[in-house]
């Protein structure tokens, strides 16, 4: 599992299984209010879970640069 911290929130990938596939899913967590912030998912599924995993991880690498 991929994360990205930034004080008490943190940004998780992960894969799930989806119609035959895989998709990842990027999660952000507010671990003070004890929430879920945000919640994205892949529209392309991926032949295994580390395809999957790997793209949501460049993914969240790409949206941390943008900061």
């Amino acid at each position: 599992m991929a994360s990205s911290n930034e004080g008490n929130l943190r940004a998780f990938v992960q894969t799930a299984e989806q119609a035959g596939g895989f998709v990842w899913v990027i999660a952000l967590v507010d671990f003070n209010a004890r929430e879920v912030k945000r919640a994205m998912v892949s529209e392309e599924n991926f032949a295994t879970a580390d395809a999957a995993r790997d793209a949501g991880t460049d993914r969240l690498k790409g949206m941390s640069n943008d900061r």
